[in-house]
């Protein structure tokens, strides 16, 4: 593998996780500090939504990231969480919750998912 390939891939994954975290930033500071968890730490982070924020997130309420936020970080923020209404609206439909999740380890498990849940 070249060096200008590897740097390109250390670049996107480096965007990836940048996006995702201020993601998880924007969602937190959004909304209640009850309503939303996270658990980060050790190169892992993890945003779980309650029902109703799953609920929320179906209905394109999508909170706005913090204003200082740079302009190429809110337009992937936008992407992703657009990309994510559809998805949330067939967990919201069953009763679930949904989350998040993040690592710097391109083999764990990274992304977004639904999980049956008891928390509104």
């Amino acid at each position: 593998m070249s060096s200008t390939t590897a740097l390109i891939r250390k670049g996107a994954a480096t965007l990836a996780a940048t996006a995702a975290l201020a993601t998880g930033a924007a969602v937190v500071t959004a909304t209640p500090a009850e309503a939303t968890v996270s658990s980060c730490g050790n190169g892992r982070c993890t945003v779980y939504l309650s029902k109703s924020e799953t609920r929320a997130l179906a209905n394109a309420r999508v909170p706005a990231p913090p204003a200082a936020v740079p302009a190429q970080l809110k337009a992937a923020y936008y992407a992703l969480a657009w990309g994510h209404v559809w998805f949330a609206g067939q967990y919201a439909n069953r009763g679930w919750c949904s989350a998040f999740t993040i690592s710097i380890y391109p083999w764990e498990t990274q992304g977004y998912y639904g999980y049956a849940c008891n928390w509104e």
